[in-house]
């Protein structure tokens, strides 16, 4: 009986088995995450002096003008006059000087990347007045990143111009493709801090040998030179364009990603300014005075929508414009300057209730709304 009993259980237990084997379900499921943040470094600087046509002349120590005469001169001559050169002195001594290196990406504990393609070079102003840019190749302001960046001013008279670009690299996701709406900030502000050089500045992280703040005779130099500024933005925008998508490609499916491929440039009228450019444009508005506090020159929503920046450059220009008073002033001859600074943002920004407006696509154009 126990026989019976045991060989029962045995079969019951099999069959058991085989019904639970025969429920059994299972999945397997993979899926990819795609990953790509932005990059935002200086990528090109340039310099221009316009030349002056006639000779500045003031009796020495004064800002009285006196006639400007050599010695060949029988009829009027005053002593003590002093004069500009008009065959380039006024403008041709002034150059920038950068440090760069070829641009690599973010770095993380435990990555084995060092720079390369390190160099330190000179740009002079041109006589015709045109920009000399640190990089002429478009390419190579992606493709380059500024460590270093003087402006070094020689010219006899104040009346340089210079400019300094940053270059925005936005995430390589799909945000136009895949109908995903952000809202996208933009900010730039620019701020002088005036200094007096007495010994030899090693470089941009450092203010030994400065006078801070520093003055000539009592005046700052951003008050001597009448320093005023304006910026300038151009983007590539996903989905207006060429360049539709975060690739380079014609089609959400045929391209290839991390190149710089991209419409984010200037066109320039006839004084060198930019006009417009890429599939976004703006300005901060008209020149503004340096001196003083920092400025707030761009500071809204760039867009609104699915057209995320794919590439972006700020461009800030710095005038000299010496307006002080009838006749331009003459450089001083004291080593003397301002650390000039400027702060470049662009970003998600979060919107009432602290979400990005899903489903949203205002501000199809790209255009900049300045506050």
């Amino acid at each position: 009986m126990n026989r019976i009993i045991k060989t029962l259980l045995i079969a019951a237990m099999a069959f058991m088995s085989a019904t639970q084997n025969s429920e059994a379900i299972s999945l397997r499921f993979k899926f990819k995450v795609y990953s790509s943040g932005p990059s935002v470094y200086a990528c090109n600087a340039g310099i221009r002096h316009k030349r002056t046509t006639s000779k500045v002349c003031y009796f020495e120590g004064t800002t009285n003008s006196c006639t400007p005469n050599d010695c060949r001169d029988k009829g009027i001559c005053n002593t003590q006059c002093v004069c500009t050169g008009s065959d380039g002195g006024d403008s041709l001594m002034d150059f920038l000087k950068v440090s760069s290196v070829d641009w690599k990406d973010h770095k993380a504990t435990g990555d084995n990347i060092t720079d390369t393609n390190p160099q330190t070079f000179t740009r002079s102003a041109y006589i015709d007045g045109t920009w000399n840019s640190a990089f002429s190749n478009d390419s190579d302001t992606w493709n380059s990143r500024i460590k270093d960046l003087s402006f070094e001013l020689g010219s006899e008279l104040y009346g340089a111009e210079y400019f300094v670009d940053v270059c925005y690299r936005g995430p390589q996701i799909e945000y136009f493709a895949d109908g995903v709406s952000i809202n996208s900030a933009i900010q730039a502000q620019a701020s002088a801090t005036d200094f007096l050089a007495t010994n030899p500045n090693p470089g941009d992280n450092s203010r030994d040998g400065l006078i801070i703040p520093g003055t000539v005779d009592g005046k700052t130099y951003t008050d001597l030179a009448g320093l005023q500024v304006k910026a300038y933005y151009t983007c590539d925008l996903q989905g207006v364009g060429t360049y539709k998508y975060a690739h380079n490609g014609s089609s959400a499916l045929s391209g290839t990603y991390n190149t710089v491929a991209n419409e984010a440039s200037f066109n320039f009228d006839s004084s060198g300014y930019p006009v417009s450019g890429g599939d976004s444009f703006g300005n901060s508005g008209a020149f503004t005075n340096l001196a003083g506090s920092g400025l707030d020159l761009i500071n809204s929503i760039l867009v609104s929508g699915t057209h995320s920046p794919r590439f972006c450059k700020i461009r800030y220009v710095f005038t000299e414009t010496n307006e002080k008073s009838s006749l331009p002033f003459m450089r001083k001859w004291q080593r003397h300057g301002a650390e000039v600074c400027t702060y470049s943002k662009i970003e998600e920004a979060l919107m009432d209730g602290g979400s990005s407006n899903e489903g949203s696509d205002n501000g199809k154009n790209g255009d900049l709304m300045l506050l």
